[in-house]
């Protein structure tokens, strides 16, 4: 193969796999917040099933981070399905992604330990807020270094992903402004990420577009 025709870039495995296991061990850290109050004596049912109930808000908090998490993981997914290659510039803006997805378990930790205090919620949303600068980032290097693409990724697909990474950023916007408000509805804000995950896009159809390239290059 001549120099000039060789793919340029880096390959992605390896930034494949520590990106899977940064969202891994995000989501598993998320669980070590709920814990039972420490007792030297054994509890009886009842009181098993009071300090339970007592750790509601938390079992809430879990389940609401572990979905905004995993959204984000999709949306990530989807991206990276159309990076053929990656370079030195491509792999920071990862790893500050990483570096934000890895912060989120100690945001979630803030809002369990301080129910009634505004700054947890703002910290937490500013955290994904974040993140979709990132996505916006991510997706815009790619357009802007098309030899890092694979065959499908084109301007339409770009606008796509923005477009989406857009509405993930709307949530946590509106998630920070209620927290005014209440702080309690503004976790159940965050809900709504997974409506905007199985709302029909457009970018999903593009997902099975590889073998049809591959067919026409």
């Amino acid at each position: 193969m001549h120099p000039k025709s060789r793919p340029q870039g880096l390959e992605k495995n390896r930034l494949e796999a520590l990106i899977d296991g940064v969202f891994a061990v995000a989501l598993t850290l998320l669980v070590l917040d709920i814990k039972l109050p420490e007792s030297s004596a054994p509890m009886s049912h009842d009181e098993l099933v009071k300090s339970l109930l007592a750790l509601s808000r938390h079992f809430v908090i879990y389940v609401i981070s572990f979905v905004a998490i995993g959204m984000y993981w999709i949306n990530h997914h989807v991206q990276f399905h159309f990076v053929a290659r990656t370079t030195r510039g491509l792999i920071w803006i990862n790893l500050l992604y990483l570096l934000l997805v890895s912060f989120l378990p100690f945001a979630t930790d803030l809002i369990g330990d301080h129910k009634e205090l505004v700054l947890p919620c703002e910290i937490y949303g500013l955290a994904l807020l974040a993140l979709s600068c990132a996505s916006f980032w991510h997706v815009t290097y790619i357009a802007r270094h098309p030899e890092l693409a694979t065959a499908h990724f084109n301007d339409e697909v770009a606008r796509l992903i923005k477009r989406r990474v857009a509405i993930f950023a709307i949530v946590p916007a509106l998630s920070m402004a209620v927290a005014y408000y209440s702080t309690h509805a503004a976790l159940y804000v965050y809900l709504l990420l997974v409506a905007a995950h199985f709302f029909p896009g457009r970018i999903d159809k593009r997902l099975a577009a590889p073998e049809e390239a591959e067919l026409t290059t």
